[in-house]
């Protein structure tokens, strides 16, 4: 298109000075508005939650949802669990009337531990939403972590594998389609029942959506229809 230009210029130069001149500009946008199209902006791309901030996890957790799925008879509570690099970690902590101390010594005298009490952490739910990630990255970090690949929750899920004791004690991180934060869980000190634990991070997988992770926002009910990711 550059060349037109030129002869343009050079017809101007032998007797339609100003026309030629016009045409020359008028083909030099042309030109410029063609490369523009061809070369759209950058998409700007933001963290699912801003900076460093915060989610409650009155917000995030949806304790019937959970309840339900754990298959708990007594109402389970939530606690913020202080993880650093999370926008929320939130500890699922099982309900009903904590053993004395003189019932526990009691309960060892029949069984070789105690497992996870009343007060005890079921599982904790952590949502790691400050960094970009997409699903092809996060299966890569799996492989350079040294993961396993997990399908048990019917989607992909990065599997760790902890010996506890006697137990080999599964935890899970996967990519969450609906919010674009990477969703960690893993069991609570004393838990070692890795369905439990499967079946709490599949909580999470169906419960959490952006309405939970929204900066500033009331705790809302679970979104419609994610159990189908």
């Amino acid at each position: 298109m550059r060349t037109i230009a030129f002869v343009m210029l050079a017809l101007a130069a032998c007797g339609g000075k100003e026309s030629g001149i016009e045409e020359a500009k008028r083909q030099a946008a042309i030109e410029d508005h063609g490369k523009m199209a061809a070369s759209p902006p950058a998409k700007k791309m933001s963290t699912p939650v801003p900076g460093s901030a915060k989610v409650p996890c009155s917000q995030l957790v949806d304790i019937p949802a959970f309840q339900s799925a754990l298959g708990e008879t007594e109402a389970v509570t939530v606690k913020d669990s202080q993880e650093a690099e999370a926008a929320a970690s939130c500890s699922l902590v099982r309900g009903g009337k904590r053993p004395t101390a003189a019932e526990q010594t009691a309960m060892l005298k029949t069984k070789s531990r105690l497992g996870v009490l009343a007060g005890d952490v079921l599982c904790t739910v952590s949502a790691f939403c400050w960094t970009i990630e997409d699903a092809e990255h996060f299966r890569k970090r799996c492989a350079e972590t040294k993961g396993t690949n997990d399908d048990t929750m019917g989607t992909f899920a990065c599997m760790t594998v902890t010996a506890t004791g006697e137990d080999d004690v599964q935890s899970f991180k996967f990519f969450d389609e609906d919010t674009k934060c990477i969703l960690g869980v893993k069991g609570g000190p004393s838990m070692v029942d890795n369905d439990l634990i499967r079946k709490c991070a599949k909580a999470a997988r169906d419960s959490i959506g952006p309405a939970q992770i929204a900066v500033g926002a009331a705790a809302p009910a679970a979104p419609a229809g994610s159990a189908a990711k």
